[in-house]
């Protein structure tokens, strides 16, 4: 290796690597959370169609990131392999952001086909930059732990965007509805000033970041596919790996799709939706710091089995009790109730979330150990298919759901429907992260090995 694998951590680094994370959830915590409400209640469509969208858009994902992991990893500049992207890509993923909010003067299939288009085009922007910044994670450090550091800084810049966006869409789209008097444009200039700061935060972790050289005799794989085919078939660290990838991907997606719906089913209850979405991303932006810490402490394997098991327990009290709320706060002057179990469920996602992409470029050298050649876009790929193809699914699943709850396109969510929803997310999403309990057991990878296989690569 041309450069030592493991340069002295650096305050600056961290907080360049990271806030590129916050430019990239303003579009991704934005989609998640709202853009499957957004099709029911603004665009108005039915939830099965709007599920079906949503399915297709990240079923493309699952073809285009491995595609563009590939092509990403080839690319040789001086400004680095995955660096460049950051740089050009920005700029198209804001405008088809715009663009996604877009109710076109359309009606039936035309309207529909507008809105699976823009969905693609969207999505295609956002892998050209999502992918290779994801994948700088295995080039800007060799050593697992200050991966797992890296991992918690692009963890907390993220759940900052997310309180970002819960604090302000709302309040936002009211604004500029009163003005423009079109709740649709009201989304688009929303959408228009978050891709703004999205392409600014990215430009920050372009000119904040570097790359080191990659070990020396490095192999990489020459087709797409191949690397993707050979990692999964040779390593098993990551074929476990995908196994946890889709259950915790299957509980996020089943928790994220229905919030919305619920919040607005015990809008009587809860109060203002952008004070309860505040303070979820609150629970889990101020974690950061502490499962950080804690992974160092414990471990990532113990870690995750911990608070999968405080996620589960959490669902079944929610389950078999009412809606536990803190209210009467100082901060909230009596404008909300917040469910408690909700901001629990965020604070353990957030540390699920660290460890997962500290976990994925870890697999990159179990992975040229095993095959004999380096595939960053093989570990990447197969991860995001994987975790893509499972989200889409869900979305799928969800749309059904939430239609045989009643509600559809000329009859929207209300009261009648809190409970079902609250049974839903009490159930679906801890068990799903129980299960993740059982792979995750069996995951061989650990600090100590980790180090020893990047001596052997030397």
């Amino acid at each position: 290796m041309n450069n030592p694998p493991s340069k002295p951590r650096k305050f600056g680094r961290l907080i360049g690597y990271g806030v590129g994370d916050f430019g990239l959830n303003i579009y991704w915590q934005t989609v998640s959370i709202f853009l499957l409400f957004w099709y029911t209640e603004v665009a108005g469509i039915d939830p099965r169609i709007a599920g079906t969208i949503f399915f297709i858009g990240m079923a493309w994902d699952a073809i285009s990131d491995p595609i563009i992991a590939s092509l990403s990893e080839r690319v040789t500049t001086r400004m680095g392999t995955y660096r460049p992207f950051l740089l050009f890509g920005s700029l198209f993923t804001a405008l088809f952001f715009i663009f996604l909010f877009w109710v076109p003067p359309f009606e039936d299939f035309v309207k529909i086909g507008f809105l699976v288009a823009t969905c693609l085009l969207f999505r295609t922007a956002y892998t050209i930059v999502a992918i290779p910044y994801s994948a700088m994670a295995s080039r800007i450090s060799y050593d697992s732990k200050e991966r797992a550091d890296f991992s918690g800084s692009r963890m907390f810049f993220g759940f900052s965007a997310l309180v970002l966006i819960s604090m302000l869409l709302w309040p936002s789209v009211d604004y500029f509805e009163s003005i423009s008097g079109s709740q649709s444009k009201a989304f688009q200039i929303t959408a228009a000033i978050g891709g703004i700061i999205a392409t600014l935060a990215l430009w920050l972790c372009f000119a904040n970041t570097r790359e080191l050289p990659l070990p020396n005799k490095t192999v990489q794989s020459d087709k797409v596919w191949q690397g993707i085919w050979k990692n999964i078939v040779s390593n098993r660290a990551l074929r476990i790996l995908l196994i946890v990838i889709m259950l915790n991907t299957a509980a996020g997606s089943a928790l994220n799709l229905t919030l919305m719906y619920y919040i607005k089913a015990n809008a009587d209850v809860f109060g203002r939706t952008e004070v309860l979405l505040t303070f979820f991303a609150l629970s889990a932006a101020v974690s950061v710091p502490f499962w950080t810490y804690l992974i160092r402490v414990l471990g990532r394997r113990k870690l995750w089995i911990g608070t999968s098991l405080i996620y589960f327990v959490t669902g079944m009290f929610l389950l078999m009790g009412p809606d536990i709320t803190l209210s009467n706060l100082p901060i909230i002057n009596g404008s909300a109730n917040i469910p408690v179990h909700i901001m629990i469920f965020m604070a353990l996602g957030a540390a699920h979330a660290i460890i997962f992409w500290a976990l994925v470029p870890d697999c990159v050298e179990y992975g040229q150990r095993d095959s004999g050649y380096r595939s960053e876009a093989g570990v990447y790929g197969s991860a995001l298919i994987s975790q893509k193809l499972t989200g889409g699914i869900m979305a799928l699943m969800i749309g059904f759901v939430i239609s045989s709850f009643g509600v559809t396109e000329e009859a929207s969510v209300t009261a009648e429907h809190g409970e079902k929803f609250k049974n839903f997310i009490a159930i679906c999403p801890p068990l799903l992260m129980l299960l993740t309990t059982i792979p995750i057991m069996m995951l061989p990878m650990d600090r100590d090995a980790h180090r020893k296989l990047i001596g052997q690569l030397e």
